[in-house]
């Protein structure tokens, strides 16, 4: 039986390690932030901005670590239905690296991935993006790399997924003592911006849309609003919209006292999650007198994490009938 394991793919936040990229290390929210923006000197200005979010926040981030009980949560899953195999994360933009980790990977001779790609929709500047990254790796790693046999499919409209998403929002309004059948009560529901060109080109958006509906259904909530969170701010081309900030003043105009704000598209609190909804979102809210509830991401929901096996046992399985 040649060794196969499951490669869950993210794209990272900043741990306190050193990345290695600079002779003087000027912070790890900012050596993340630049390797982001591709070290462009030309958006330095943008890099301290977003890297000053990390520090207000700690300055780190706490993506990995949640990233790892998910990997953990659905290795332990995946045991429990017979399907014995290690799940391993490895990082877009931190340590560890997608590369490192399929040289790890090849040094300890498995030969066989299923790709996990921890987006729940998709895009080129996503998805797309995760996958060529895990090419890139396996062409680095030379003769003797691991394969892909599969890549796990998407999720955006599964019943795990949604059932995760909607048990987070029922916590908060609960946390919050709100009722979400009350018609002062606004539900904001986000994904991240992505340029209007690519957005053209991908199912990205229409993938959101489902989510934003099918989690507004399954909550029996019949105008949530859906915004994009995230766009840059020193951006000359144009983004999808509407903008959380504009997400924020559309239903305060309605008449909402409370706005409980659920990010659909994240998959955990990275720092993106906790400071524009948890800082920004929050401070336009209350400034305007009324209550901000920021509801917590899908983590390891048990949903969730029951979904994850099932697309990957189904990966597994089709991937082997095809040997």
């Amino acid at each position: 039986m040649r060794k196969e394991e499951v490669l869950m793919v993210s794209f990272g936040g900043p741990t306190d390690e050193c990345c290695g990229h600079f002779d003087e290390c000027p912070g790890k929210a900012h050596c993340f932030v630049s390797g982001i923006f591709g070290h462009d000197k030309a958006r330095e200005k943008r890099i301290k901005e977003v890297a000053h979010h990390y520090e207000e926040l700690g300055g780190f981030s706490n993506f990995n670590a949640l990233t790892e009980k998910q990997a953990a949560a659905l290795e332990e899953e995946l045991a429990k239905r017979g399907k014995p195999l290690r799940v391993r994360s490895g990082y877009r933009h931190w340590m560890p690296w997608v590369a490192d980790v399929v040289q790890e990977q090849k040094n300890e001779g498995v030969e066989r991935l299923h790709v996990l790609v921890m987006a729940p929709h998709q895009s080129s500047v996503s998805w797309d993006w995760y996958l060529r990254v895990v090419a890139e790796g396996i062409e680095a790693a030379g003769d003797g790399a691991p394969q892909i046999a599969s890549i796990v499919k998407p999720w955006w409209k599964e019943a795990g997924f949604i059932d995760a998403l909607a048990d987070r929002i029922r916590e908060a309004a609960g946390d919050a003592k709100v009722s979400l059948d009350d018609p002062k009560v606004g539900l904001l529901l986000t994904a991240h911006a992505i340029p209007a060109s690519v957005a053209r080109t991908s199912p990205y958006c229409q993938q959101v849309e489902e989510t934003a509906k099918l989690v507004s259904e399954a909550l029996g909530v019949k105008d949530s609003l859906l915004a994009y969170q995230s766009q840059p701010g020193d951006s000359t081309i144009p983004w999808t919209s509407p903008a959380l900030d504009d997400g924020v003043k559309s239903l305060l105009d309605a008449g909402k006292t409370t706005v409980i704000g659920s990010a659909i598209g994240f998959l955990c609190d990275n720092v993106e999650v906790l400071y524009d909804l948890g800082v920004e979102a929050k401070r336009d809210v209350e400034a305007a007198g009324a209550t901000f509830v920021r509801a917590e991401s899908v983590h390891d929901h048990h949903a969730f994490v029951s979904l994850l096996a099932d697309r990957v046992s189904e990966a597994v399985e089709s991937a082997q009938a095809a040997v």
